[in-house]
């Protein structure tokens, strides 16, 4: 069997130590914890976590999810889009700048004709934190209402989305028949009512030893969310 100059090395880092060569570390990724609070209806919702999501390169970030209605009463099985617009308008150019800011986040936006009752997903989400599956899950719900127009009100659909991230669809499927997450979902809207959060995402950043909290609401530029987490991360915000 062949060698390799690859056994017993880091890479090319290794290998240049072996030769004397001083080589720099790498710099260490700060820690920091966020709480986002969303509904997972919300396209802003999807086009800010698109921006936390880019935190993960320079930060340690510990990521909660906190349920949020945006349509509060919206019927188990959904309620159409037109009659959910009756009487609503929009600023000249909105769609279109959304879409347009959606596809800078890599985006592919449209306007599912159904808009879901939304505490199946958020329930769906609490089973997958206790496997370690918040981001991918998070993540995986709004690609599936926004870009693949699936009902996340039906049983069915959210036991394949989960199934699409590892998970076990039937083990999920048990537990939204049990609602064994119902009244942690019902915990979190009333917390976020209770902290008077009227916004979504309403992101929430905060030290990892608890020291120094911010919050934000929007889907804030990466810039905006960069500087709030640099800040935190380095206890200058406070």
């Amino acid at each position: 069997m062949s060698e390799s100059w690859g056994i017993g090395f880091d890479g090319d880092v290794d290998v240049e130590r072996h030769a004397g060569i001083e080589v720099e570390e790498a710099p260490a990724r700060k820690p920091i914890s966020l709480l986002v609070v969303s509904d997972y209806i919300c396209p802003w919702c999807y086009i800010g976590f698109t921006r936390i999501e880019q935190l993960r390169s320079e930060f340690d970030v510990q990521l909660q999810v906190g349920a949020y209605e945006l349509r509060p009463g919206i019927p188990p099985e959904g309620i159409s889009r037109a009659e959910a617009s009756k009487g609503r308008t929009y600023p000249p150019g909105y769609l279109d700048n959304l879409r347009n800011l959606a596809a800078e986040s890599g985006i592919e936006m449209k306007r599912p004709a159904l808009i879901p009752n939304t505490r199946k997903a958020h329930e769906a989400t609490e089973f997958a934190k206790e496997y370690g599956k918040t981001w991918e899950i998070h993540r995986a719900l709004f690609h599936a209402y926004f870009e693949e127009q699936r009902n996340l009100g039906d049983t069915d659909v959210v036991c394949e989305v989960a199934a699409e991230v590892a998970l076990d669809a039937d083990e999920l499927r048990g537990a939204l028949d049990d609602r064994r997450y119902a009244d942690e979902v019902e915990r979190q809207l009333d917390w976020a009512r209770a902290a008077g959060i009227t916004g979504v995402p309403t992101t929430i950043f905060s030290a990892t030893n608890g020291d120094g909290r911010f919050a934000i609401v929007g889907a804030q530029e990466y810039v905006v969310v960069r500087d709030v987490a640099s800040r935190i991360a380095s206890g200058r915000l406070k």
